[in-house]
Formats: C-alpha cells, structure tokens, sequence
C-alpha cells in the first residue's frame, strides 16, 4: 500500500497550536471505514523530525473499539507526567497500527505556559507584537511630555484665578 494512503486512514481532529504543559493533553481523531483498529494500536507524541517509530516521546495505546462500525471520533489522553518541559520544540501526534506502520499523523504543536507572557511581546491570536527598547523609551518620554504640559496648564489656570 503506497504510504500517501497508508497515512491517511487516521485523521486527527484540528489540534490546537499549543498546549498548556501543565495539564493532560486529548487529541481526538477519526479513521476511515475500512481502516481496522486492533488493540496492539497507540498513538505517539513525536517531536517533528522523527524518522522511527522508535523516536516517540511517549505515547498511550489506543481504546479497544472492536463494537464500532465506521468513523467514530476516538480519543487518546496523554497524562501531564509524562509530557515534554521544553517548551522551543514542536511535536505531532501519529496513529501507529501494530505492525509499526504509520497510519495516520497531525499537524505540529508545541506546549505554551499561557501565564508566561513577557511584556515585551504580545501574542494576539497569530500576530505578534513585538516591543523594542528604543520604542517603550519614546513612549516613555511622550508621556512624560504630556503629564509636563498637563501640570503647566493647571498651573497657568492657578495663576489666572489669583489674579
């Protein structure tokens, strides 16, 4: 069987752009009808690059669904214990059948401690903001400017008054 087809009878279901590293990760996914799930099945957290099916990060073995006809979405849980700390690389979910064959994989993700937010950047949906130095400084001095003008005009205002 050509691997194009071979890959394509697991379809993993949308998964998110990051996951929070401290909390267990669901990817869901769904595979053909013709596809025959056996209980020597797992699905593998792998980190993108991997050549082997050797090369997993870790992985669970996939709920027996023998009683199921069709496409059922089907989940795995990957406990937080067991969940890569790094937080630069990125990582893809495959669906490894009991011969060792690849049958299906998702698209990249990487874990993201959402409460790690620098000030210097923001992340807005996929847009990034970034900050410079140079940029808080001129912001910086702006207000200064105008808090000064600010108290020199109360301060004229004063001196109108006692007049």
């Amino acid at each position: 069987m050509p691997a194009a087809r071979i890959f394509s009878q697991v379809v993993f279901t949308d998964p998110p752009h990051s996951y929070p590293p401290v909390s267990p990760v669901t990817c869901s996914y769904t595979h053909t009808p013709a596809f025959q799930p056996s209980p020597r099945d797992w699905v593998g957290m792998f980190k993108v690059g991997w050549s082997t099916t050797k090369d997993y990060h870790t992985f669970v073995w996939v709920e027996s669904c023998l009683d199921v006809v069709g496409s059922a979405t089907r989940q795995a849980v990957f406990k937080e214990y067991y969940l890569p700390k790094d937080e630069l690389d990125f990582y893809q979910f495959c669906y490894v059948d009991g011969a060792g064959q690849v049958c299906g994989a998702s698209t990249s993700f990487c874990f993201k401690n959402p409460a790690q937010r620098s000030p210097e950047s923001i992340v807005e949906d996929e847009l990034m903001v970034v900050t410079t130095q140079e940029r808080r400084q001129r912001d910086g001095e702006e207000e200064q400017r105008k808090r000064s003008s600010g108290l020199d005009a109360a301060s004229r205002q004063k001196e109108v008054r006692s007049i």
